[in-house]
């Protein structure tokens, strides 16, 4: 297992990470045929589109197996990315951990929480303390965030396919405390 900064040559291995855990994580959630017609060709052009943007303040990590096969990744903000949400007591958290996501078959061993150490080293180097992750509700995985500290702070809609969804907001006042578990 490896660990490192992603890249633009990590697109599609990044894309079909996100359109195979949206899969499989949310199909609870989301309607069957809304997750069938997800394509890693538009995640890719999205993920390229960010990474191209050079005024950009997120930064991706990967997760590659032994085969270099992109197996997870995860991505932080040095700032929140809606930080004008009317949500009591967001502003005390000033970046945000916007993304993790790892291959179901990969998941309980520890791949995650690395990700998330990575997005946690990298917001400490640029002198962030505190961080923010939205959660979609009915998440399987939810639980996640609460291991790692995060306190429940609010929630926000969230529309998708033109149907609305609850988030809910996770956050760490001192996200030091991940680095120790």
């Amino acid at each position: 297992m490896k660990f490192r900064l992603g890249t633009i040559e990590d697109l599609l291995g990044i894309a079909k990470v996100k359109v195979d855990t949206w899969r499989t994580t949310y199909q609870s959630i989301f309607p069957a045929e809304f997750l069938r017609n997800l394509s890693y060709k538009e995640n890719e052009i999205k993920w390229r589109q960010r990474f191209e943007d050079p005024e950009r303040s997120w930064f991706n990590y990967v997760a590659e197996d032994d085969s270099k096969k992109i197996i997870g990744f995860s991505t932080g903000n040095l700032e929140q990315w809606n930080f004008s949400l009317d949500v009591p007591g967001l502003k005390n958290y000033f970046s945000e951990l916007m993304a993790v996501y790892v291959l179901k078959e990969h998941q309980r061993k520890h791949i995650g929480l690395e990700l998330v150490k990575l997005i946690v080293e990298n917001l400490l180097e640029n002198d962030v303390k505190s961080m923010v992750v939205w959660v979609l509700k009915g998440n399987p995985n939810y639980k996640f965030y609460e291991i790692l500290g995060g306190k429940y702070i609010g929630q926000k809609m969230l529309e998708i396919d033109s149907k609305n969804y609850i988030e809910l907001a996770y956050g760490w006042t001192d996200i030091t405390t991940i680095l120790e578990l």
